[in-house]
């Protein structure tokens, strides 16, 4: 068979005899053409070339000696006014455009002059597989056995003896380092420990929102200062492991964190903690055991930014009361028995001295924990 193959490859007579044979099954170009390389050969003809040959044939125009040297020099995408290239690649969306990239140079700079914006980025990583989505667009690289799977949109599934993670990467890494990529939410969860990973970001990283959740604070910490500060509005950054003093200091003296606007984090903050927080308008973090509940609601009262915030404090051994909070804030305790299933919920108005303005409490037990919101009222 490969033998038979060669001599066809080399025998112009015998190509054209195969292009005359899948015209006149009149199958589909392209899956002609494929049908032809897998028979004679990947290399034994340009597409372009099997094309012209197939639509002559298809159009019983069998003159095997035709001299295309008469024909005026065929057109190719790359002949398009600039302008036209543009108007079509403005038509795609941004993982479209991502493939477009790879095509050549003239093509890739038709593509990155458009915005390359992503609604949102959510990449997930655990022992046996890496994960990406790009908007509404799904794309999974998969251990399997040796090797991996790889799954893109609208391609067959591809199968690698390469590492997962190492050709996941190779289809993620290059969308992430596109040039003014500007994302508004990046979604982080990299559950795997893995050198893939170090170079993971560009820095600066465009970024409005970050969710970061990995495999150790230390990751996490390195992931965010990625962010570009300023730029990055909004940061939840949360971990199953606790949070060590160092790495609560750490994470506010960030650039990141001291220029955001929102925060989330479940880690446990002290009274000192909190008065760095006073640029924010929005956060939620956790309370340790300990807290003087008055001295929170003085130095949020002082924040000229705040809007809202939450805080939880933590009861697995049932050994903290809301109560406690209310009394503290002087707060009015309703009097009498629940009803059953119905929460204990508190509710409180503090004016803030010197202003027109309240901070209004909202107290409330759910499962093993204790909420705090606070709320601002202009």
């Amino acid at each position: 068979m490969n033998e038979s193959a060669e001599f066809i490859k080399n025998d112009d007579h015998c190509l054209k005899t195969c292009i005359l044979y899948e015209a006149l099954e009149k199958k589909p170009v392209f899956d002609a053409y494929k049908s032809f390389s897998d028979t004679v050969g990947k290399d034994a003809m340009e597409y372009t070339d099997f094309e012209f040959w197939y639509y002559r044939f298809l159009h019983k125009q069998h003159d095997f000696n035709y001299d295309r040297k008469t024909d005026p020099v065929p057109k190719t995408i790359m002949n398009m006014p600039a302008s036209l290239l543009y108007k079509i690649t403005e038509n795609l969306d941004t993982v479209e455009r991502t493939y477009l990239r790879s095509m050549n140079k003239s093509i890739k700079a038709v593509s990155d002059s458009h915005p390359l914006r992503f609604h949102k980025i959510d990449i997930s990583t655990y022992d046996t597989w890496l994960t990406w989505r790009l908007d509404n667009k799904s794309f999974g690289c998969y251990l399997n056995g040796n090797g991996c799977s790889l799954k893109i949109p609208n391609f067959p599934e591809i199968k690698s003896d390469e590492y997962y993670l190492k050709k996941g990467l190779e289809y993620l890494s290059p969308v992430l380092k596109m040039p003014n990529l500007e994302v508004n939410h990046l979604s982080l969860n990299i559950k795997k420990e893995s050198a893939y990973f170090d170079d993971l970001l560009p820095v600066p990283f465009h970024a409005k929102r970050v969710s970061i959740n990995s495999f150790s604070i230390n990751k996490s910490l390195e992931l965010l200062t990625a962010m570009n500060p300023g730029e990055l509005e909004s940061i939840n950054f949360s971990s199953l492991d606790t949070f060590t003093r160092e790495e609560i200091t750490k994470f506010l003296d960030t650039e990141q964190f001291q220029q955001a606007k929102n925060v989330q984090s479940n880690m446990c903050l002290n009274e000192d903690d909190l008065l760095k927080f006073s640029h924010l308008k929005s956060f939620e973090c956790g309370l340790p055991s300990r807290v003087d509940f008055q001295r929170i609601r003085d130095i949020i009262s002082t924040f000229k930014q705040f809007e809202s915030c939450e805080l939880k404090r933590a009861n697995y051994l049932n050994d903290f009361d809301i109560r406690t909070v209310a009394e503290a804030l002087a707060a009015e305790i309703p009097f009498g028995p629940l009803a059953q299933k119905e929460r204990l919920i508190i509710t409180h108005r503090y004016q803030i001295p010197e202003s027109n303005e309240f901070l209004e409490f909202k107290m409330e037990e759910m499962g093993y924990h204790c909420y705090i919101k606070i709320d601002k009222i202009r």
